[in-house]
């Protein structure tokens, strides 16, 4: 293969081409069941709304009011919990998705650049071996940064998981302990 390439070029240009338009199709199709998932918790909410009335109205002393009030909060933060929960899942499979292609999109560019300056290195004179040295040695050391950059951002990522999936817990046993405390002292 030649120093200067133009096939290799237009095909390095398409690969990317094609890199994008698959990085946009998998963006639009996670924005897609973000609207989805929004267009089902608006007509949950409005479902639940009509229901509450309904039962608000046909509670026949305050009491058994206090007590069908309780019941539809319970399941508000429930189904908050399960929006949020679901919401969390989709970013997390974007999230993922764009970095497994941003990761072989990278390792694709060290691979060309790798071969780049190698090809280089045949083609310069030999007092030039100094720079193609340091040139690669720059290389690696971007590289070494790059890994070390993904590695830390995906452990702050575990970590965002593993805080949410605890919010999500205690959120749920206080929920529950304040709906215990409705129904005692509705009990009464």
């Amino acid at each position: 293969m030649s120093f200067w390439n133009p096939e290799q070029y237009a095909a390095t240009q398409r690969a990317n081409l094609e890199s994008s338009f698959a990085l946009a199709n998998k963006a639009f199709e996670h924005v897609q069941q973000v609207v989805e998932l929004n267009f089902d918790a608006i007509k949950s909410a409005a479902g639940d709304s009509q229901e509450a009335l309904l039962h608000a109205v046909s509670g026949k002393s305050p009491r058994e009011w206090v007590a069908l009030q309780a019941n539809p909060a319970e399941q508000a933060v429930v189904r908050t919990q399960t929006y949020w929960s679901r919401l969390f899942s989709i970013v997390t499979a974007a999230q993922a998705e764009f970095a497994s292609v941003a990761s072989e999109q990278y390792a694709e560019h060290q691979r060309r650049m790798h071969h780049f300056v190698d090809d280089a290195g045949r083609h310069v004179p030999a007092a030039a071996e100094p720079a193609i040295t340091a040139l690669k040695s720059a290389i690696n050391a971007a590289s070494a940064w790059y890994e070390s950059t993904r590695n830390a951002t995906q452990q702050a990522i575990e970590a965002a998981e593993t805080n949410v999936e605890a919010v999500n817990s205690a959120v749920s046993k206080t929920t529950k302990r304040a709906v215990e405390q409705t129904e005692r002292v509705v009990a009464k």
